[in-house]
């Protein structure tokens, strides 16, 4: 699979993952999510999930890693 292709599908993932993400209960402190931690989280999570497995394995845990940690991020100054 081509470079290009595997960075279009981990982008699909992650946007399918965060599109999921939305509490309004534990974002009600929150009234501006901080960007710059998401996207730090975005890539932490990125690279971790690059660790695991191999082929489309790996593109998936890219994918759920990116997401979850820049989901996690943005929320970090909420709590």
């Amino acid at each position: 699979m081509m470079k290009s292709t595997k960075i279009f599908v981990a982008a699909i993932g992650t946007f399918l993952v965060t599109g999921c993400a939305s509490n309004p209960i534990s974002m009600a402190n929150c009234k501006t999510p901080n960007m710059a931690l998401a996207v730090a989280g975005g890539l932490a999570g990125g690279l971790v999930g690059s660790q695991i497995g191999a082929g489309l394995g790996r593109q998936l845990a890219i994918a759920a890693g990116a997401g979850t940690g820049a989901v996690l991020g943005s929320r970090a100054d909420c709590y």
